[in-house]
């Protein structure tokens, strides 16, 4: 049994990246999308990503088409570049053509349909299964999710609504190849509480050793 991967995304600043990594987190998101409360400028997003490298986690960039100049120049130094609007299949495909380097993820609403259609589209690599209203913090219901079989949730990160006291279960009902948190470790919108990250990746370990992970 394979152990969950956590992101905690929407992270501004070099101590946060320190504790996030330091406590276990394998991948750390920089948001490249303006209109976000926890958005970082392109120019400021390089030395963030070196730093999430530095400390042993994988930076990912949360971008959303159309990607402008700024933006696609700040993408070199990451992994992974995750989509979270609305983009089409298509429109992946074509940013992946201009830029192979990049391992490519999607954030979606969570339908038992978009997830297979995404999945299998050959764009993504793997799925961020968000609530219906993506950084709220909006929970949703995961009887869905856990129904799908065991290499699509594989490929998926569960997110929306998680939190230390409620992610465990998650893990454990759900099975998602990985859990990914944002305003469940927030103090306010757009501050990471650092406490609040080290119990949440805490919980995510119980919730594995529990199951044999």
């Amino acid at each position: 049994m394979s152990r969950t991967a956590i992101k905690i995304c929407g992270v501004r600043d070099d101590a946060t990246i320190e504790i996030a990594a330091r406590a276990g987190a394998d991948y750390i998101g920089i948001v490249l999308v303006a209109a976000s409360p926890r958005a970082v400028a392109p120019r400021d997003a390089p030395p963030l990503a070196h730093a999430i490298l530095n400390e042993g986690a994988i930076p990912v960039a949360i971008v959303r088409f159309p990607i402008d100049a700024p933006t696609m120049q700040a993408l070199s130094s990451f992994r992974v570049v995750q989509f979270h609007g609305r983009e089409t299949p298509d429109e992946v495909a074509q940013f992946e053509a201009r830029s192979s380097m990049h391992q490519l993820w999607k954030g979606l609403h969570f339908s038992k349909e978009s997830t297979e259609a995404w999945l299998s589209s050959g764009t993504i690599a793997r799925l961020v299964v968000d609530g219906p209203s993506a950084g709220s913090g909006e929970a949703f219901d995961h009887s869905g999710f856990a129904a799908l079989d065991d290499p699509t949730r594989a490929r998926c990160f569960l997110a929306g609504g998680l939190h230390a006291t409620n992610v465990a279960h998650a893990v454990a009902s759900a099975r998602p190849g990985g859990v990914d948190v944002s305003s469940g470790v927030e103090s306010d919108r757009g501050v990471k509480d650092h406490a609040k990250i080290r119990a949440f990746i805490d919980a995510v370990r119980a919730a594995d050793a529990a199951r044999g992970a």
